[in-house]
Protein backbone atom coordinates (compact mmCIF):
# COMPACT_ATOMS: atom_id res chain seq x y z
CA UNK A 1 0.00 0.00 0.00
CA UNK A 2 0.89 3.35 -0.65
CA UNK A 3 2.84 5.99 1.99
CA UNK A 4 1.01 8.73 3.01
CA UNK A 5 2.96 11.63 3.54
CA UNK A 6 2.48 13.71 7.13
CA UNK A 7 1.28 17.11 6.32
CA UNK A 8 3.75 19.18 7.84
CA UNK A 9 2.27 22.53 7.62
CA UNK A 10 -1.27 22.45 9.42
CA UNK A 11 -0.51 25.72 11.91
CA UNK A 12 -0.92 29.39 10.36
CA UNK A 13 0.92 32.28 11.97
CA UNK A 14 -1.93 32.90 14.67
CA UNK A 15 -2.13 29.68 15.81
CA UNK A 16 2.35 29.64 16.28
CA UNK A 17 1.72 33.48 18.19
CA UNK A 18 -1.13 32.39 20.46
CA UNK A 19 0.58 28.90 21.36
CA UNK A 20 4.28 31.38 22.08
CA UNK A 21 1.86 33.44 23.90
CA UNK A 22 0.52 30.81 25.91
CA UNK A 23 3.75 29.40 27.08
CA UNK A 24 4.85 32.36 28.64
CA UNK A 25 3.27 32.70 31.75
CA UNK A 26 5.31 28.99 32.03
CA UNK A 27 8.86 29.77 31.21
CA UNK A 28 8.56 33.76 32.10
CA UNK A 29 6.42 34.39 34.82
CA UNK A 30 7.49 38.12 35.65
CA UNK A 31 6.52 38.77 32.06
CA UNK A 32 3.37 40.40 32.62
CA UNK A 33 2.37 42.06 29.31
CA UNK A 34 1.43 40.49 26.48
CA UNK A 35 -0.01 43.73 24.76
CA UNK A 36 0.98 43.86 20.53
CA UNK A 37 2.76 46.92 22.28
CA UNK A 38 5.21 44.92 24.63
CA UNK A 39 8.55 44.67 22.42
CA UNK A 40 8.59 40.76 23.78
CA UNK A 41 5.35 39.96 21.88
CA UNK A 42 6.85 41.22 18.59
CA UNK A 43 9.19 39.01 18.95
CA UNK A 44 7.10 36.22 19.14
CA UNK A 45 5.51 37.50 16.21
CA UNK A 46 8.45 37.68 13.96
CA UNK A 47 9.15 33.95 15.09
CA UNK A 48 5.77 32.90 14.59
CA UNK A 49 5.96 34.53 11.37
CA UNK A 50 9.58 32.64 10.45
CA UNK A 51 8.09 29.35 11.80
CA UNK A 52 5.03 29.61 9.46
CA UNK A 53 7.57 30.10 6.97
CA UNK A 54 9.51 27.65 7.42
CA UNK A 55 6.75 24.88 8.16
CA UNK A 56 5.67 26.03 4.11
CA UNK A 57 8.87 25.31 2.64
CA UNK A 58 9.58 22.10 4.37
CA UNK A 59 5.87 20.72 3.53
CA UNK A 60 6.56 21.00 -0.38
CA UNK A 61 9.02 18.42 -1.83
CA UNK A 62 10.16 19.46 -4.86
CA UNK A 63 11.46 18.35 -8.00
CA UNK A 64 15.14 18.38 -6.71
CA UNK A 65 13.98 16.22 -3.67
CA UNK A 66 12.23 13.89 -5.73
CA UNK A 67 15.01 13.42 -7.76
CA UNK A 68 17.61 12.86 -4.76
CA UNK A 69 14.84 10.34 -3.56
CA UNK A 70 14.57 8.27 -6.98
CA UNK A 71 18.48 8.25 -6.69
CA UNK A 72 18.23 6.50 -3.10
CA UNK A 73 16.27 3.91 -4.84
CA UNK A 74 17.51 3.36 -8.21
CA UNK A 75 21.28 4.44 -7.61
CA UNK A 76 23.48 7.70 -7.62
CA UNK A 77 24.30 7.28 -11.39
CA UNK A 78 20.33 7.43 -12.54
CA UNK A 79 18.90 10.20 -14.46
CA UNK A 80 15.42 10.96 -15.41
CA UNK A 81 14.60 10.66 -18.82
CA UNK A 82 11.07 10.92 -18.75
CA UNK A 83 8.87 13.59 -16.86
CA UNK A 84 9.01 13.05 -12.47
CA UNK A 85 5.68 11.73 -12.49
CA UNK A 86 6.51 8.56 -15.01
CA UNK A 87 9.68 8.10 -13.31
CA UNK A 88 7.90 7.52 -9.81
CA UNK A 89 5.63 5.43 -11.24
CA UNK A 90 8.06 3.29 -13.22
CA UNK A 91 10.11 3.20 -9.41
CA UNK A 92 7.16 2.19 -7.29
CA UNK A 93 5.87 -0.32 -10.07
CA UNK A 94 9.34 -1.91 -10.03
CA UNK A 95 9.82 -1.80 -6.03
CA UNK A 96 6.04 -4.01 -6.02
CA UNK A 97 7.29 -6.50 -8.33
CA UNK A 98 8.90 -9.45 -6.53
CA UNK A 99 12.66 -9.91 -7.32
CA UNK A 100 13.81 -12.53 -4.77
CA UNK A 101 11.94 -15.97 -4.11
CA UNK A 102 11.83 -16.44 -0.20
CA UNK A 103 8.26 -17.59 0.62
CA UNK A 104 6.01 -19.94 -0.96
CA UNK A 105 4.43 -17.35 -2.14
CA UNK A 106 7.19 -15.67 -3.91
CA UNK A 107 8.25 -19.34 -6.06
CA UNK A 108 4.23 -19.26 -6.84
CA UNK A 109 4.20 -15.68 -8.53
CA UNK A 110 7.43 -15.97 -10.10
CA UNK A 111 6.07 -19.06 -11.60
CA UNK A 112 2.87 -18.40 -12.51
CA UNK A 113 4.77 -15.12 -14.39
CA UNK A 114 6.38 -17.12 -16.98
CA UNK A 115 4.55 -17.72 -20.14
CA UNK A 116 2.41 -21.47 -20.35
CA UNK A 117 1.80 -21.88 -16.50
CA UNK A 118 -1.43 -22.12 -15.59
CA UNK A 119 -0.58 -22.47 -12.08
CA UNK A 120 2.13 -23.51 -10.16
CA UNK A 121 1.95 -24.81 -6.02
CA UNK A 122 5.45 -24.51 -3.84
CA UNK A 123 5.96 -27.31 -1.13
CA UNK A 124 9.13 -26.26 1.11
CA UNK A 125 11.66 -28.84 2.21
CA UNK A 126 10.52 -31.22 -0.04
CA UNK A 127 12.26 -32.71 -3.36
CA UNK A 128 10.49 -33.88 -5.36
CA UNK A 129 12.21 -34.78 -8.17
CA UNK A 130 14.13 -37.81 -5.86
CA UNK A 131 13.11 -41.14 -6.81
CA UNK A 132 13.93 -42.69 -3.69
CA UNK A 133 11.41 -44.04 -1.81
CA UNK A 134 9.45 -41.81 0.62
CA UNK A 135 10.82 -38.51 -0.88
CA UNK A 136 7.48 -37.41 -0.85
CA UNK A 137 6.96 -36.84 2.59
CA UNK A 138 10.51 -36.87 3.56
CA UNK A 139 11.62 -33.17 5.07
CA UNK A 140 14.57 -32.42 2.75
CA UNK A 141 16.16 -29.03 4.43
CA UNK A 142 17.52 -26.08 1.38
CA UNK A 143 15.14 -28.00 -0.78
CA UNK A 144 12.37 -26.49 -2.61
CA UNK A 145 9.78 -27.92 -5.12
CA UNK A 146 7.54 -26.02 -7.34
CA UNK A 147 4.92 -27.89 -8.75
CA UNK A 148 3.97 -27.01 -12.59
CA UNK A 149 0.03 -26.53 -13.88
CA UNK A 150 0.55 -26.07 -17.78
CA UNK A 151 -2.12 -23.91 -19.24
CA UNK A 152 -2.25 -26.96 -21.84
CA UNK A 153 -2.11 -30.43 -21.05
CA UNK A 154 -2.07 -32.19 -17.43
CA UNK A 155 1.90 -31.90 -17.85
CA UNK A 156 4.54 -29.71 -18.21
CA UNK A 157 7.03 -29.69 -21.20
CA UNK A 158 10.56 -30.49 -19.92
CA UNK A 159 11.54 -26.99 -22.36
CA UNK A 160 8.75 -25.50 -20.10
CA UNK A 161 10.55 -26.42 -16.87
CA UNK A 162 13.41 -25.03 -18.51
CA UNK A 163 12.52 -21.68 -18.72
CA UNK A 164 11.13 -22.02 -15.49
CA UNK A 165 13.92 -22.79 -13.73
CA UNK A 166 15.79 -20.22 -16.26
CA UNK A 167 13.63 -17.25 -14.86
CA UNK A 168 13.97 -18.07 -11.12
CA UNK A 169 17.24 -19.22 -10.54
CA UNK A 170 18.58 -15.46 -10.07
CA UNK A 171 15.56 -15.08 -8.12
CA UNK A 172 16.50 -17.51 -5.22
CA UNK A 173 18.43 -17.64 -2.17
CA UNK A 174 22.08 -19.13 -2.41
CA UNK A 175 21.90 -22.07 -0.82
CA UNK A 176 18.60 -22.96 -1.86
CA UNK A 177 18.41 -25.78 -4.59
CA UNK A 178 15.44 -25.95 -7.02
CA UNK A 179 12.86 -28.84 -8.00
CA UNK A 180 10.13 -28.27 -10.53
CA UNK A 181 7.76 -31.15 -11.24
CA UNK A 182 4.71 -31.72 -12.91
CA UNK A 183 1.50 -32.45 -10.75
CA UNK A 184 0.37 -35.58 -10.07
CA UNK A 185 -2.81 -36.87 -10.18
CA UNK A 186 -4.79 -39.43 -7.84
CA UNK A 187 -7.67 -41.50 -10.42
CA UNK A 188 -11.23 -41.82 -8.48
CA UNK A 189 -14.62 -42.41 -9.75
CA UNK A 190 -17.92 -41.19 -8.31
CA UNK A 191 -20.99 -42.90 -7.26
CA UNK A 192 -24.70 -41.16 -6.36
CA UNK A 193 -28.23 -41.92 -7.45
CA UNK A 194 -30.00 -38.57 -7.84
CA UNK A 195 -34.03 -37.81 -8.04
CA UNK A 196 -35.44 -35.18 -10.35
CA UNK A 197 -37.92 -32.74 -9.22
CA UNK A 198 -41.56 -33.50 -10.84
CA UNK A 199 -41.40 -32.70 -14.15
CA UNK A 200 -37.86 -32.38 -14.66
CA UNK A 201 -36.52 -35.06 -17.75
CA UNK A 202 -33.91 -37.76 -15.71
CA UNK A 203 -31.34 -37.98 -18.66
CA UNK A 204 -30.69 -34.50 -19.41
CA UNK A 205 -30.24 -34.49 -15.11
CA UNK A 206 -28.17 -37.01 -15.26
CA UNK A 207 -25.94 -35.61 -18.09
CA UNK A 208 -25.72 -32.31 -16.46
CA UNK A 209 -24.60 -33.83 -13.05
CA UNK A 210 -21.77 -35.78 -15.23
CA UNK A 211 -20.79 -32.52 -16.67
CA UNK A 212 -20.89 -30.73 -13.27
CA UNK A 213 -18.69 -33.30 -12.13
CA UNK A 214 -16.55 -32.99 -14.62
CA UNK A 215 -15.94 -29.21 -14.47
CA UNK A 216 -15.91 -29.16 -10.35
CA UNK A 217 -12.32 -31.58 -10.45
CA UNK A 218 -11.14 -29.71 -13.08
CA UNK A 219 -7.59 -28.42 -12.38
CA UNK A 220 -7.45 -24.76 -13.73
CA UNK A 221 -11.57 -24.07 -14.16
CA UNK A 222 -12.96 -26.35 -11.13
CA UNK A 223 -13.22 -26.06 -7.41
CA UNK A 224 -16.08 -24.24 -6.28
CA UNK A 225 -14.09 -20.75 -7.03
CA UNK A 226 -13.69 -21.58 -10.29
CA UNK A 227 -10.07 -21.48 -10.19
CA UNK A 228 -8.93 -25.40 -10.31
CA UNK A 229 -8.82 -28.07 -7.82
CA UNK A 230 -6.51 -26.93 -4.95
CA UNK A 231 -3.22 -28.85 -4.69
CA UNK A 232 -3.60 -31.57 -2.13
CA UNK A 233 -7.05 -30.73 -0.96
CA UNK A 234 -8.76 -33.89 0.12
CA UNK A 235 -11.78 -35.13 -1.95
CA UNK A 236 -14.76 -34.86 0.32
CA UNK A 237 -17.87 -36.64 -0.17
CA UNK A 238 -19.90 -33.89 1.59
CA UNK A 239 -18.35 -31.16 -0.84
CA UNK A 240 -19.72 -33.48 -4.11
CA UNK A 241 -23.32 -33.62 -2.11
CA UNK A 242 -23.17 -30.44 -1.99
CA UNK A 243 -21.82 -29.60 -5.88
CA UNK A 244 -24.89 -32.12 -6.92
CA UNK A 245 -27.61 -30.75 -4.86
CA UNK A 246 -27.11 -27.22 -6.38
CA UNK A 247 -27.84 -28.12 -9.59
CA UNK A 248 -31.50 -27.23 -10.59
CA UNK A 249 -34.08 -29.71 -11.19
CA UNK A 250 -32.22 -31.91 -8.33
CA UNK A 251 -35.06 -32.99 -6.07
CA UNK A 252 -32.31 -34.98 -3.65
CA UNK A 253 -28.82 -36.90 -4.15
CA UNK A 254 -28.46 -40.30 -2.60
CA UNK A 255 -25.91 -43.36 -2.21
CA UNK A 256 -25.78 -45.54 -5.26
CA UNK A 257 -27.15 -48.97 -4.41
CA UNK A 258 -25.57 -52.46 -5.90
CA UNK A 259 -28.19 -54.87 -7.86
CA UNK A 260 -28.61 -56.38 -4.11
CA UNK A 261 -29.65 -53.02 -2.83
CA UNK A 262 -26.71 -52.55 -0.64
CA UNK A 263 -24.94 -49.08 -0.43
CA UNK A 264 -22.19 -48.15 -2.27
CA UNK A 265 -19.07 -45.64 -1.82
CA UNK A 266 -19.59 -42.70 -3.09
CA UNK A 267 -15.62 -42.53 -4.00
CA UNK A 268 -13.99 -45.24 -5.24
CA UNK A 269 -10.14 -45.11 -5.97
CA UNK A 270 -7.46 -47.95 -7.55
CA UNK A 271 -6.86 -51.04 -4.74
CA UNK A 272 -3.04 -49.33 -4.75
CA UNK A 273 -4.21 -46.21 -3.14
CA UNK A 274 -7.01 -48.09 -0.42
CA UNK A 275 -4.97 -46.13 2.21
CA UNK A 276 -6.11 -42.92 1.24
CA UNK A 277 -9.54 -43.71 2.29
CA UNK A 278 -10.90 -41.98 5.91
CA UNK A 279 -13.93 -43.32 7.17
CA UNK A 280 -15.77 -42.44 10.10
CA UNK A 281 -16.98 -44.38 12.73
CA UNK A 282 -20.11 -45.91 11.07
CA UNK A 283 -17.66 -47.32 8.10
CA UNK A 284 -19.12 -44.61 5.64
CA UNK A 285 -16.45 -43.09 3.94
CA UNK A 286 -15.81 -39.55 4.46
CA UNK A 287 -12.91 -37.90 1.98
CA UNK A 288 -9.96 -39.48 0.12
CA UNK A 289 -6.82 -38.15 1.01
CA UNK A 290 -4.29 -36.11 -1.27
CA UNK A 291 -0.67 -35.37 -1.22
CA UNK A 292 0.89 -31.87 -1.31
CA UNK A 293 1.41 -31.89 -4.84
CA UNK A 294 -1.48 -33.89 -6.15
CA UNK A 295 -4.82 -33.22 -8.30
CA UNK A 296 -7.42 -35.35 -9.00
CA UNK A 297 -8.25 -37.55 -12.01
CA UNK A 298 -11.93 -37.88 -11.73
CA UNK A 299 -13.26 -40.55 -14.22
CA UNK A 300 -17.14 -39.80 -14.13
CA UNK A 301 -19.03 -42.08 -16.70
CA UNK A 302 -22.75 -41.78 -16.82
CA UNK A 303 -23.40 -44.90 -15.58
CA UNK A 304 -22.01 -43.90 -12.24
CA UNK A 305 -24.59 -41.30 -11.86
CA UNK A 306 -27.95 -43.75 -11.01
CA UNK A 307 -31.96 -42.96 -11.12
CA UNK A 308 -34.29 -44.60 -8.68
CA UNK A 309 -35.49 -47.70 -9.77
CA UNK A 310 -38.85 -46.43 -9.95
CA UNK A 311 -38.79 -43.98 -13.00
Amino acid sequence: MPLNLPNLDDLQWQDLLEEGRSLIPAWAPEWTNHNPSDPGITLVELFAYFSEKLMYQLNRIGDNNAIEFLKLINGQEWTPEKDLVTEKRATLGALRAPKRAVSAADFELLTCAVAGVARAKCIPSRNLESEEPGARTAEAPGHVSVVVLPDKGSYPSLALLGRIRQALEPARLLTTRLHFVGPRYLSLKCRFMIASRRGTPMEPLRDAAVERLKLFFDPRDGWFDGKGWPFGRNVSVSDLYRVLGELPGIQSVMPARDSGGALLDELVVDPSSAERIKRNNRGEIEAILLRADELVDAQIDHEDISLPSHV
